[in-house]
């Protein structure tokens, strides 16, 4: 058998190749409606003009309710920007981004886009975009899967950059230790209360690592049952116990990249020699299998209390602490970085007001005041969702105030004040344009008062916390030693937001 010499091409290049390929409208529509990933395209003004099967499914919605709505309100992101915006604005392709968004059905999607300007006679007259649903990040409602590396003819998809706001030096000492330690194999422990940003510097980590291209995984240890943990962290082999299946574990799963485990002082003591030995060796069995798996991986773990106190307070194995524990970042609390409330205060304000396509711009003078008198118990995680919520209520104004706050920030923010008094305060008034107008409207009759409270209602919490603390989370023990019944004491570490499981 011989080969036939090949003939010239009669297309001498590709766009006279395009041009006879010519094809029509209802050709197009047909490949796009049985392409793999999901298409989405939108006019000039951003309505999605077409919707494909596939992005159907990866939304849960319907073509039909999906055409003529605005594609940035439609499936809106949960951080970082709008890609499909950005690309009409700029005229500029987006290739290989990252980020997750949420339809307006509350479905969460975390997905990469490629997307495309669509240009008629150099005027930009809407995009196309390309949509592959993936999973970087461990959910254990849904099974997991390595999200693609590469699709053919792009650059690896690169994870978006981080971004640290803040100016506050141990803060800022906090990102340098990180990012000096990324590149090298130490596990790193993050201490730091809750809403401080321990996940923000363990996504830092990854991203400053040579592995950035590689998986990151994160897992909560505390919000997965115990009985579950060992094969969701190990992996499981089939016929090892009833059910079980054959499934790699994170660990080996996460092989190449970063592993995340957060709140690591709440997984079962009995489980933790065994993640030693896992780190000690870089070497993991699945749950009912003899057969090792190496691993290759950087170890991220953050605990929500100093180390001292997870180690007096038993929840955390000294012999695990020291092997994970060989660079340690702590990150201090949002009530004691002041200088940085602003900055964040403005970070949030324009994600969010470009996210719900809102112009409030700034905070009232008396709002801020009260958010600079308040110790903010939730960290950054609190401010972010209290002044997300308060721009969600904003209409047409250019400032965000108290009447745009939910009851539940007023009443934290009052300490002894009711919020019935706030609200009534702040139902009746204006939104202030002008500072001299502010004055007249802050909600509290005496300054002073209002401050005097706020210090007063922190000491209490502080000698409560102190209390629950000594007693190592035991309510019983701490209302005696306050002499007072269980259920009252129940009743304050309630109202001043303290879980008694944190000092256990």
């Amino acid at each position: 058998m011989t080969l036939e010499t090949p003939q010239p091409n009669t297309v001498s290049n590709l766009q006279e190749f395009l041009e006879t390929l010519a094809f029509s409208p209802d050709q197009l529509k047909l490949m796009f409606d049985s392409f793999p990933l999901g298409v989405i395209v939108t006019d000039d003004t951003g309505s999605v003009i077409y919707y494909n099967d596939a992005h159907s499914r990866i939304d849960g919605i319907t073509q039909n309710e999906m055409l003529g709505r605005k594609e940035i309100e439609a499936l809106a992101p949960i951080t970082g920007p709008n890609v499909m915006s950005i690309c009409q604005k700029t005229a500029s392709p987006i290739l290989g981004y990252i980020y997750p968004y949420m339809t307006y059905k509350g479905r969460v999607v975390n997905a990469a886009y490629w997307v495309y300007p669509i240009l008629r006679d150099n005027r930009v007259t809407g995009a196309i975009c390309f949509t592959q649903p993936l999973l970087n990040e461990y959910n254990a409602a849904r099974p997991y899967s390595k999200p693609p590396l590469q699709w053919p003819g792009s650059e690896p998809i690169k994870v978006p950059t981080t971004k640290i706001v803040g100016q506050d030096p141990d803060f800022l000492k906090a990102v340098e230790v990180i990012k000096s330690n990324a590149s090298n194999h130490f596990p790193i422990l993050i201490s730091g209360e809750t809403g401080s940003g321990k996940e923000l510097l363990a996504k830092l980590t990854h991203q400053a690592s040579p592995r950035r291209n590689k998986p990151y995984l994160a897992l909560n240890c505390a919000a997965i049952p115990a009985n579950l943990l060992e094969g969701l962290l190990f992996g499981t082999m089939r016929g090892s116990f009833t059910g079980a299946i054959d499934r790699p574990g994170m660990l080996s799963e996460a092989n190449g990249g970063t592993l995340y485990l957060d709140e690591l002082d709440s997984m079962p003591l009995e489980l933790q020699p065994k993640l030693l030995r896992a780190i000690q060796e870089m070497r993991t069995y699945r749950v009912g299998s003899t057969v090792p798996v190496d691993l290759d991986l950087k170890l991220v773990v953050s605990i929500g209390s100093s180390p001292h106190e997870a180690l007096s307070s038993g929840r955390l194995r000294p012999d695990l602490f020291y092997r994970v524990a060989v660079v340690l970042v702590n990150i201090p609390p949002l009530r004691k970085r002041p200088n940085d409330l602003m900055l964040l205060a403005d970070f949030f304000l324009n994600k969010y007001n470009n996210l719900l396509g809102k112009q409030a711009l700034k905070i009232d003078p008396p709002l801020w005041e009260v958010m600079e008198k308040y110790h903010w118990p939730g960290n950054i995680r609190e401010l972010e969702n209290m002044l997300a919520g308060s721009i969600a209520q904003v209409t047409d104004e250019l400032y965000i105030g108290l009447k745009h706050v939910h009851e539940h920030y007023l009443h934290a923010f009052s300490g002894v004040y009711t919020s019935d008094r706030i609200i009534a305060a702040t139902s009746e008034r204006i939104m202030p344009i002008k500072a001299q107008e502010s004055e007249k409207s802050f909600p509290f009759r005496d300054r002073e008062q209002f401050i005097t409270a706020q210090e007063e209602y922190e000491k209490k919490e502080t000698e409560l916390r102190n209390c629950i603390k000594r007693n190592r989370g035991n309510i019983t023990l701490a209302a005696k030693e306050k002499g007072i019944s269980r259920q009252l004491m129940s009743y304050r570490l309630s109202k001043y937001r303290i879980s008694a499981k944190d000092y256990r």
